[in-house]
Parts: C-alpha cells; structure tokens; sequence
C-alpha cells in the first residue's frame, strides 16, 4: 500500500472515529432525535421521487382517491380505510363481492389510529391527509426513543444506537410517516416490553389494551407475561424462603394475573365487536381472509397453516422445506448467547410475536412491516459488535429504502 493510500485511510478511519465520538458525546434523547430526523429526511426525499411516476406506474384512482395531492400519497392504500374509519366509522352491513363473499373492508383495521386521527382533526380542524402523518411521526419519534431504552438498558448505548439507526433508516422505515398505524403499535408495543421489564403491570394493561384495538399481534404481549411470570414462579419456588430478585409475591402474582385477563379479553375484542355490529359471527375472520383470494383463493383459516399454503403453492416441496428452514433456524438464533444479551423480555416477545405471524398471516406484500416490531433484535451483539456486519446492514438500509419505497408504495400496497 503506497503512502497516499494509508493516509487516505487513515483519515477515513479518523473522521469515522470523529462522528462516533461526538454520536456517543450526546445526550441519549438528542442522539435518537437526530437520528430519527435524518431517516425522516431521507424516507421524505424517497418518496418525493417516488411520487411524480405514480401516475405512469399505476391507472388511475387505483391508490387513491381524486385528490392527487403528495399528502394523499403519504395516505394511500390502507390510509383509504383509516380515512374512511375516521370520517364514517365502520360499516354495519358487509359489502359482498360477485359471488356472494364477504369483500375487503374497514372491518380489517382496528380503531385506536383512525379515531386519533378523529380527535386531531376535529379539535383543530386540519384535514385526515396532514393528521395522519402527523401522528404517525410523533409516534415513530417515540417508538424510536422507546427502543433506544429497550435496548440499552440490557445490551449498551453502542448497540442501541445501531438498533435506532436500522430502524429509522433502514427499507421500511418510510412506513413511520405514512398514514399506517404501525408507529403507533409500535411505540405501544416498546413501551410494553419496557413497562414488564420495570414490573408497572398498571401502565403495561393500559399499553397492552390500547395495542390490541391498534395493529393485530397485541396478543404476543400477554403471553410474553406468561412466560415471564411463569419463568420467575419457577425460580422463586427454587430459591424459597431466601431473599432474591426472583422473588414472586402474592400480591404481584395477582397484578400480573389480572393483567394478563385484561390484555387477553381486549385482545379476542375485535372480532366480538365486528360480529356485533354487523351481524355476521365470522364477520372479522371473513374480512382478513378476503386479502387472501388473490394469492391461494378461498381456503378455510386453520391456524399454522398459511406459510405452508402459499409456500406449497407458489414454490411446491421446495417452498415447504424453506418454511421448515425458517421454523428451526429462527429459535435456534433467538437462542444464542449473543442474541440473550438482549434480555429475557425481548427475546421471549421476539418468538412470541414472530409465532403469531407465522400462525395466522398469510405471506404477502405486508409481511415485511409486520415484523417492524421485532426491530430490537437489531440491536444484538451478533450484529453490531462486528465491523462487517454492522457496515453490510448499513448499505441494505441505504439501498434497500429506495426499493422497498418503489415496490411496496408505488407499485403495491405494503
């Protein structure tokens, strides 16, 4: 290496240390706030490009609605529903297609987002299509925050502020300033996690319950208290009558039985409701499942089955033997000891939430943002404690934005 070339690197390697120290200099709250401000720079410039092709990539109204406004792209897709939900509420008859199935309605989207959006806009007059980002980056701004805390306080600031840069930054982070409801399910789900690792069981009830009238998947929080729970009732029957931070009360066990009665009923809610409303006993189910008929066709819903049907479908053996593949291999790297530094909580929440999805979604387009919230999991040191690593998943953030942002919103709905 000639002389030029080692001082070039070096200086690289210089102001790379430069940035980190003055990143690590911060306090907690500004770094994640400037981080979280950059992603959202670049997630806006995306689909600022991205915006004047739709015309030409899709017919017309096929997204939207006559507005062809770029606040209307940011409230595209399932925005079309929470807009509906917000400014009519939900239908009390079923629309039925051709055949006489149920079709595709707001019944499939839950209410905590949209009537937000309803107290904003009716308290200070601004239209659904500036409401809704707008409550979308406030609570991506505290998901953020959240998961920064999440991770700290069990694998270190340095692995943290990977986990918070991955998150804002990487291929699906332009969905926390869309009109999408996941960065509220998602500030509500890392202020979960963090409220059981503190024991607040009252604040984890009320997190829990207002998550699971958000996004499908709140269901994952009470069985991670299960766990949890039953994990410290084991080890304080082990350490009985000596003083330990397993120790297990009564009157905690009955807080933490109460809070999971709760989450659990607010959890199996939904469909009671919609059955209610509308009449129909299946009327959630046959809702959700209409999103199928273009990838398997009408099938009856068997819980653990979907990965398997459009696998087998799609890709035949070999499609079944990746779902396999995905099963063993995905436990098996939960359970190693890097990967463990994340904590207990997160690591039971991170099986726990991916077994729902695998249980009851089918894979399509929207799978990807629906594992956002296993984003702690970036933060492991299997990840960031090595340099190559870190700096691969740095360029598929930086690459993979633009073509997510291309696929997901311009061509399809995420």
């Amino acid at each position: 290496m000639s002389r030029l070339d080692g001082t070039l690197t070096e200086s690289i390697a210089s102001g790379r240390r430069r940035v980190l120290d003055l990143a690590t200099a911060l306090p907690a709250w500004a770094a994640v706030l400037l981080v979280w401000t950059g992603g959202r720079i670049v997630s806006t410039l995306w689909l600022a490009l991205a915006f004047p092709l739709i015309g030409r990539a899709l017919p017309e109204n096929a997204i939207w609605g006559n507005d062809h406004g770029f606040l209307n792209f940011l409230t595209a897709w399932d925005g079309q529903y929470y807009e509906q939900i917000s400014v009519h509420g939900y239908p009390t008859t079923l629309p039925l297609d051709a055949a006489g199935h149920v079709a595709q309605n707001a019944w499939a989207f839950l209410p905590a987002f949209p009537f937000t959006i309803r107290m904003l806009t009716a308290s200070t007059g601004v239209p659904f299509d500036v409401g809704a980002p707008a409550i979308a980056l406030l609570a991506g701004l505290l998901a953020t925050y959240l998961l920064h805390r999440l991770v700290r306080d069990r694998a270190g600031s340095a692995a943290a502020m990977w986990a918070v840069f991955f998150f804002t930054c990487g291929p699906l982070s332009f969905l926390l300033q869309v009109g999408y409801a996941e960065s509220m399910f998602l500030a509500l789900v890392f202020g979960a996690l963090l409220a059981l690792d503190r024991r607040r069981y009252g604040l984890l009830t009320v997190l829990g319950v207002v998550a699971a009238f958000t996004r499908p998947g709140a269901l994952a929080i009470p069985l991670v208290l299960g766990v949890v729970a039953l994990v410290r009732w084991i080890r304080a029957r082990r350490t009985e009558g000596v003083r330990s931070l397993d120790a297990f009360p009564v009157a905690e066990r009955v807080r933490v039985v109460a809070a999971g009665v709760v989450m659990v009923v607010a959890g199996f809610a939904w469909p009671l409701i919609a059955a209610h409303v509308t009449g129909s006993p299946n009327a959630y189910l046959e809702t959700e499942m209409s999103w199928w008929v273009n990838f398997i066709g009408r099938v009856d819903f068997m819980p653990l089955t979907p990965w398997f049907l459009i696998a087998g479908r799609w890709l035949g053996v070999g499609g079944i033997l990746i779902v396999v593949f995905l099963l063993v291999s995905y436990p098996v790297w939960l359970l190693r000891r890097s990967t463990r530094r994340l904590g207990f909580t997160t690591v039971v929440f991170s099986a726990s939430y991916a077994l729902y999805v695998f249980a009851v979604s089918l894979p399509m387009a929207s799978t990807p943002r629906l594992l956002m919230p296993l984003a702690p999991l970036f933060g492991s040191p299997e990840l960031v404690a090595k340099p190559w690593m870190r700096w691969t998943l740095v360029v598929c953030a930086v690459l993979g934005q633009p073509v997510l942002v291309a696929v997901l919103w311009l061509l399809g709905p995420p």
